[in-house]
């Protein structure tokens, strides 16, 4: 027991002694604190991120029947873009440019517009530009139109009045065929002639709205936020506790119960509708609307989704409910494609009514409860670093990056210790044992230093993946640690060779000490400093290459790391249609993020390497 605790104790003074030395270090600090930063981040990233980092939504137990909700739209903005001053808002003129190709075939024009960013420098011809459309299309909505301007491939200008030109859509322009038809407008301007609208939209950063508070009614106050009227006398709207859509393991919920006094004489139209404030100059970029209704009696009812803007009412859509006595879970969204339906009910900011219709046949004598009640109205700004350009679950790229800190943290130390283990045990052995031995292991080691790795690794990760299906973490793993180990063996044994030939290795041998005892006891105390620097210094490239290797599709799809977001940021093609600077947030986070860790495991790796190697260690 007193050996124990004398051992005990002196692992605790050399330890005081080694943290006295390294606390001399600033960049050893430096590094020590950014690693811990990034460990604290891979711990508790459940914590930190809200959303999971592939394919997050909300969870089904919040809209029954739907197979989950995504959380944000496509290429969302951060949220802390509302705080920028020089970031446009509210109505604002906008100026677009496109180029007009044309063709008169049988005596009738035909003409095209090919937006700027899609008309390649030495032009198209006609057959390729037969591929656009014959309207401008605008990327946001046209309040008012201000102006269209031509110039001439020769620079010479040319200005239109407004009067000759349509807008239709909200979004589309193209000539008044009344005032200014193809034929004449062909007259005027040759092909690759540049038209300039402008123009005036409301233009703004929207947030993710919830309409309903409380969608599930869990409370008999929920039935507050909801107004109703009859088109017919006989109907009532109440709360009721006893009849919500229950899942499972879930507790009962409320909701509305609309009852009828006895059988309608008439056709009746019931409508339930929730006030709210829409706040801004731009429409949101989808929706989702979500109910569960339940029904009692044979007749088929009718159910419609309806906003309300002064005397303004647009139906989103209509829904008949046939089946009796059970729930129906009735969802409408995907308006991402169909911007001019947004446009059309939110044109401006204002008061809005949320309205459930339903439309119950002459002779019927029904009850119908409503749970589940919601409308979702996305935004174009989310999360601390926006979405990416997922199609059905686009994802929060604050959240991805997150869990991304746990990916190369497990993948950069585990390929550390598993290759300087490796190296340290051949490098051990080879300088020891020598003769054959050690010729067969160096040569090995040479043979694997001389392939080019990263062509190696991406032809083993192909042929993983061809063979499983696909390739996970742990498989990256075995590759980087099968060709991370040939330096750290041969810098090992090149200090065998030196240690077994000084007196104590001899005095051990004279002393009866076999071979295990000696390298064990003699030869690996000496080489241990070179192992905690080599640990320090092979996390880095380790981290490095897993990036690489996933930025080049080659990583696991289902795993969320630094690497994949740059493979996804690079598959997505926004640098070439929108620009690097627009979406700098997507990119540069897990550039900075690699770079950080990287070079924090290389300065760690500096400061041992100035206490633990004697050469560089300073007097004391």
């Amino acid at each position: 027991m007193a050996t124990r605790k004398q051992k005990i104790s002196f692992t605790i003074k050399r330890f005081k002694s080694f943290w006295n030395q390294y606390k001399k270090s600033k960049r050893g600090l430096v590094g020590l604190a950014i690693i811990i930063f990034f460990s604290v981040i891979g711990i508790f990233a459940p914590v930190i991120a809200p959303y999971a980092p592939i394919e997050p939504r909300i969870p089904t137990s919040e809209y029954p029947g739907s197979p989950g909700v995504k959380i944000a739209t496509r290429l969302c903005k951060p949220f802390w873009y509302k705080y920028l001053p020089w970031i446009k808002r509210g109505l604002t003129n906008i100026t677009e440019t496109f180029y007009l190709y044309g063709n008169v075939m049988f005596n009738s024009a035909i003409i095209h517009f090919i937006p700027e960013n899609q008309h390649p420098e030495g032009g198209l011809d006609f057959d390729k530009a037969a591929e656009f459309p014959n309207y401008m299309p605008s990327s946001h909505k046209i309040s008012k139109l201000i102006g269209v301007k031509a110039i001439l491939p020769d620079g010479k200008p040319l200005f239109f009045n407004t009067s000759e030109w349509q807008v239709r859509g909200g979004r589309l322009i193209l000539p008044n065929e009344l005032v200014l038809p193809a034929n004449k407008l062909l007259q005027m301007c040759t092909n690759a002639t540049m038209f300039e609208v402008t123009y005036t939209t409301g233009v703004d950063l929207v947030e993710n709205m919830k309409i309903v508070k409380d969608h599930k009614f869990t409370t008999a106050e929920s039935r507050n936020e909801w107004n109703w009227t009859s088109s017919i006398a006989g109907f009532d709207v109440q709360y009721d506790d006893k009849h919500g859509f229950t899942i499972t393991r879930q507790k009962e919920s409320g909701c509305l119960n609309i009852t009828s006094k006895g059988t309608t004489s008439e056709d009746a139209t019931i409508t339930i509708w929730k006030e709210f404030y829409y706040p801004y100059y731009q429409a949101p970029t989808d929706l989702f609307i979500h109910t569960s209704i339940y029904k009692t009696g044979p007749s088929t009812i009718t159910l419609q989704w309806t906003f309300i803007r002064e005397n303004e009412e647009l139906t989103v859509k209509t829904v008949d409910i046939a089946e009796p006595n059970k729930y129906h879970h009735l969802v409408a969204s995907e308006f991402t494609s169909n911007s001019t339906i947004l446009d059309s009910i939110f044109s401006t900011p204002g008061k809005y009514k949320f309205v459930v219709k339903l439309k119950i046949p002459a002779g019927t004598n029904v009850a119908i409860y409503l749970d589940y009640v919601d409308c979702l109205l996305y935004g174009n700004i989310f999360g601390w670093l926006g979405t990416d350009n997922a199609k059905v679950y686009p994802s929060d790229i604050f959240s991805t990056l997150v869990h991304g800190t746990r990916v190369s943290l497990i993948v950069g130390l585990l390929t550390a210790v598993f290759s300087t283990f490796i190296g340290l045990f051949l490098g051990l052995v080879s300088g020891y044992v020598g003769g054959v031995v050690d010729e067969g292991i160096m040569r090995f080691t040479d043979l694997l230093l001389v392939l080019p790795t990263l062509p190696l690794m991406i032809v083993l990760t192909v042929s993983m993946r061809a063979t499983s299906g696909y390739i996970s973490m742990w498989n990256i793993i075995i590759i980087l640690t099968l060709f991370g180990w040939m330096g750290f063996a041969r810098s090992v044994r090149s200090m065998v060779l030196s240690l077994r030939e000084r007196a104590f290795v001899e005095a051990a041998k004279a002393a009866g000490g076999g071979r295990l005892h000696i390298i064990n006891r003699h030869i690996l105390p000496n080489v241990f400093a070179l192992v905690y620097i080599t640990l320090a210094m092979s996390v880095p490239s380790a981290i490095v290459t897993e990036a690489s290797l996933s930025w080049l599709g080659l990583g696991d799809p289902r795993l969320p790391s630094w690497g994949k977001i740059l493979y996804d940021f690079n598959r997505s093609g926004v640098v070439t249609t929108k620009g690097l600077l627009d979406y700098w947030f997507w990119v540069f986070p897990a550039c900075l993020a690699i770079a950080t860790l990287a070079a924090a495991f290389v300065l760690v790796g500096y400061a041992l390497d100035e206490i633990l190697n004697p050469r560089l260690r300073e007097r004391r």
